[in-house]
């Protein structure tokens, strides 16, 4: 049986990947004027947020892809 992604799935799935590109872009507009041991100690802390922020955007992801369809 085909499933059909419904217009509200389809703009959430959109937001979701438009949050992702943002967490990217932020982790390396953080990053991009650092150097040394400043850029050590701030990457460390960026990519924590990085990550958690993925994390964050996956679970909601699978959430929705998890709902049933009407």
């Amino acid at each position: 049986m085909t499933t059909f992604a419904t217009p509200d799935t389809t703009r959430l799935l959109a937001e979701l990947d438009a949050r992702t590109r943002v967490a990217w872009t932020s982790y390396r507009d953080a990053l991009s004027t650092l150097e040394g041991a400043e850029y050590d100690t701030a990457e460390a802390a960026e990519w924590d947020q990085l990550q958690a922020t993925l994390r964050e955007v996956e679970a909601a992801r699978a959430d929705l892809q998890s709902r049933p369809r009407d």
